[in-house]
């Protein structure tokens, strides 16, 4: 692993994953991790948790970029 992937592992753990869990689901998000509470080996488990923290720390670091480039081009005043 990169220090890279290091830190963004540490980031998810300790900052998006915690977040992410205090957030209320709505009916539609209930329904659809009700359905794969129940359907999944443990091997499947650990490649969705892998597939969900890979595209929520992605997400992030996006929101981190756009939110710098709007400020670099004035869209967002400090």
């Amino acid at each position: 692993m990169t220090a890279l992937s290091d830190f963004l592992t540490f980031l998810y753990a300790h900052y998006i994953r915690p977040y992410l869990d205090t957030r209320p689901m709505d009916d539609g998000d209930a329904f659809r991790a009700a359905l794969c509470d129940g359907n999944q080996t443990e091997e499947t488990r650990k490649d969705v948790e892998a597939v969900a923290a890979f595209a929520a720390t992605h997400a992030f670091l996006l929101g981190l970029r756009t939110g710098a480039g709007l400020a670099e081009e004035g869209g967002i005043r400090p």
